[in-house]
């Protein structure tokens, strides 16, 4: 099906036009360093926003990269997951080694984290391949793609819970009586060392390619907090071992907390997408834009909605045509509205809605 052209090109070169170089911060006075970096965030956020408004009207489909298309971005994206995926299991081992033998309680809080990272990628990925091949249509009407959120919510209760015991488990030992310096492990330090260098070598890699796809951009803060808290927790298990007692669980207590915080946020953002969250204002904007240059039979946009549907987005588009327009131009032009707003990442599902007037209740249900 051939997809109508998004925007003239007076419109394209009016939008590029409209590129503002954010002001040089480095070269103002200490007294508005302040106010030039806040203007250069907007301006920065603003030509981002630009672009991409500049790619979907090139292509909408340019976006979605995680696809069968062959290209250079599509191949490290996908390198980066397998990489996250098979790094993970990696420093799962050197983290058990680790802590096994050196017995600090820093190392067994990452030990949990990295093998609770690594059964969750296993699980994810198998989760993510088993949701796009459920095709019973009667069991699974709109996909199975919640499938993630459900196991994203089990393996933070899951990983909360460990860290928890943790935070038990170093209270006692700062409780009790008895404390002496324990023999530091070179070799144990060093494969902790070795498995920060892994998600080092991650978090760089994802932090390259990470405006490529949201995937990576997850990947990219993810492996960049799992570095602090490894090189944290090696500090305190070393610093344990030769400077004071109570270093090594205090540290514990302290990683053990942060990771308890950070899932609770974490569980808390896949509750609202399971619960219908909206889109945010700029990814509404897109659709806008998209709408509004399909075609030029499309008089106004009444009714613009964008929620999420677990990790994915469905978006409600309610537009007027003429009176006199025919039965076949409406749908043809509705259809191809709905094929280009699945084409950008984030959407599974668009829905078109053709009206004629705009004096209606936008609603689709009768109000009390």
């Amino acid at each position: 099906m051939d997809i109508l052209p998004m925007a003239s090109n007076t419109e394209l070169e009016r939008l590029q036009r409209s590129l503002v170089c954010p002001p040089d911060t480095f070269a103002m006075r200490a007294f508005i360093r302040r106010r030039a970096r806040r203007a250069h965030t907007y301006h920065t956020n603003q030509n981002l926003h630009i672009n991409r408004l500049i790619r979907l009207a090139e292509d909408p489909a340019v976006t979605r990269l995680l696809d069968d298309r062959a290209g250079t971005s599509v191949f490290h994206i996908k390198a980066a997951i397998y990489f996250s995926i098979y790094g993970t299991i990696v420093v799962a081992a050197l983290q058990i080694y680790a802590a096994v033998t050196t017995g600090s309680l820093s190392l067994f809080v990452t030990m949990a984290e990295s093998c609770c990272e690594a059964v969750s990628n296993i699980g994810l990925d198998y989760l993510h391949k088993r949701s796009k091949k459920l095709r019973d249509k009667t069991r699974w009407p709109v996909g199975a793609g919640r499938l993630c959120n459900a196991g994203n919510i089990c393996y933070a209760f899951g990983l909360m819970a460990v860290s928890l015991v943790l935070v038990v488990e170093s209270i006692r030992a700062l409780a009790s009586s008895g404390h002496e310096l324990r023999k530091l492990e070179v070799p144990a330090i060093v494969a902790a060392v070795c498995g920060l260098s892994v998600k080092l070598f991650l978090a760089i890699y994802c932090f390259i390619f990470r405006r490529h796809s949201s995937q990576l951009q997850m990947l990219w803060e993810d492996n960049r907090n799992d570095c602090f808290e490894y090189g944290f927790a090696i500090f305190t298990s070393a610093a344990g071992a030769k400077l004071k007692w109570w270093v090594d669980p205090t540290g514990a207590m302290l990683i053990a907390c942060v990771i308890i915080f950070t899932w609770i946020g974490t569980i808390r953002s896949q509750f609202l997408e399971l619960c219908g969250l909206g889109a945010s204002s700029s990814l509404v904007q897109e659709v806008v834009f998209l709408t509004l240059g399909h075609s030029d039979l499309i008089l106004k946009v009444d009714t613009v909605r964008a929620y999420h549907w677990g990790d994915e987005l469905v978006a409600e588009v309610d537009i007027v045509m003429a009176p006199d327009s025919s039965l076949r131009e409406s749908h043809d032009i509705s259809q191809e509205l709905q094929d280009k707003i699945e084409m950008v990442e984030g959407f599974s599902r668009a829905f078109v809605h053709v009206d004629y007037e705009v004096l209606h209740m936008p609603e689709h249900r009768k109000t009390r």
